[in-house]
């Protein structure tokens, strides 16, 4: 159980530097035979490898954080192990379980509907922006879509891993979807996965594009809010995090109201075959409410101080962010991109996004990665980045002045 307490937000140089490594050998659970050549790597980073003929492997360059160590192997179930790197971790034997043999295959039939929900799913997964033209992938048939017209909802799933090229930054992935699902009534998108990303070998010239392009998606973006956070460094990385209230909208009166005066009017508004005109006036009173606003926003423009945000947790490494209302967060040094909609009149003019809170606490780490995505919703900039703008979470922003 995690606990909590005020935390100095103050990095130590040393800890933000060190690079650790992972070892450990693979071994079947069940006769304790090495397994050779399963695949190892540390989610949503570029640090992976594989075991060798002794099952014997060895992960190195790892920076201080947690992460969801995935561990895959034909003939075997993959194996997901949390890890907290703050020293060398030796873990000994790793056992994979070997998977059961199924007899009855299921027929899957071709979905006259699959190339247009798989349009629809490259939209969400790699989003609207210039980044999203230059993603790809390479092995779309995988993909299992299904579009519930009842609840207006796109859902997809595979059994293997997306292969996906990005030649906007310039790396391969492997990406395991575990859940997608974008809901068009309620507006929501969620998905999460694993993935692995491979630098893109190229000459140094486009090398350098890549390495401009990767600082261009790290700044601003919420990996970057977060590492600002913990070095007490937002104001001088360029955000301002201030305070939104949102509340019920007191010109608009309740739906389940709105819903049985627009269902009575309408019922009357024919009389004995003629136009009730009054019925017609209070029908189209009741069509306006429906259009207004459900809620109200009310920005404090006046700075939040970051020690009233994160506490630390008993945990090494993991931190915690908590906020009643709604977090603004600006960044001021890039033109506004018109990603928010509505935004109060009093608002600076820079790219904007709302953090929500689905639960009490969002935790994170030293590499500025939530580890409980579900815990927070984002509008604005943060949400409608997607994948074709995420970086891997040991993402270095000083590689920008590294000769290729």
């Amino acid at each position: 159980m995690l606990r909590f307490g005020f935390i100095l937000l103050i990095l130590f140089p040393f800890l933000a530097k060190a690079q650790f490594t992972i070892s450990g050998k693979i071994i079947n659970l069940y006769d304790k035979k090495p397994v050779a050549k399963a695949s190892i790597f540390l989610s949503n980073t570029t640090v992976g490898g594989s075991s060798n003929d002794e099952g014997a492997f060895l992960l190195s360059d790892v920076k201080p954080g947690q992460y969801d160590m995935v561990i895959s192997s034909v003939g075997y179930e993959t194996l997901h192990k949390t890890l907290q790197v703050n020293q060398n971790l030796e873990l000994s034997f790793v056992e994979l379980t070997p998977k059961t043999v199924e007899l009855n295959a299921v027929v899957v039939k071709p979905d006259p509907n699959w190339v247009q929900n798989y349009q629809m799913f490259k939209e969400e997964f790699f989003g609207r922006t210039p980044e999203a033209a230059q993603c790809k992938i390479l092995n779309p048939e995988i993909l299992d879509l299904h579009y519930d017209k009842a609840t207006n909802e796109l859902i997809a799933s595979t059994v293997d891993y997306l292969e996906i090229e990005n030649k906007a930054l310039g790396y391969n992935l492997k990406y395991n979807l575990i859940e997608f699902k974008r809901n068009y009534r309620s507006g929501v998108l969620f998905y999460f996965g694993n993935t692995l990303y491979t630098p893109i070998k190229a000459k140094p010239s486009q090398q350098k594009k890549w390495y401009k392009a990767r600082l261009r998606a790290y700044l601003g973006s919420s990996q970057h809010y977060f590492r600002s956070l913990l070095g007490n460094r937002l104001k001088d990385e360029g955000f301002n995090t201030m305070r939104l209230m949102r509340k019920p909208n007191p010109q608009r009166q309740p739906d389940s109201l709105i819903q049985a005066k627009l269902k009575h009017h309408r019922q009357s508004n024919l009389v004995n075959g003629r136009f009730n005109i009054q019925a017609t006036d209070s029908l189209s009173y009741w069509a306006k409410q429906k259009q207004l606003p459900v809620s109200v926003d009310y920005l404090v423009t006046k700075p939040l101080r970051v020690d009233s945000l994160v506490k630390r947790t008993d945990v090494a490494g993991i931190f915690a962010l908590s906020f009643n209302d709604i977090l603004y967060i600006v960044y001021t040094r890039k033109a506004d991109d018109g990603s928010l909609f509505n935004k109060p009149m009093n608002a600076p003019d820079h790219p904007t996004s709302l953090m929500n809170f689905n639960e009490q606490y969002a935790f994170f780490d030293a590499n500025g990665i939530i580890i409980n995505p579900s815990s927070i919703m984002c509008e604005g900039a943060w949400g409608v980045d997607r994948m074709a703008k995420m970086l891997p979470v040991d993402y270095d922003p000083k590689e920008v002045n590294t000769k290729p």
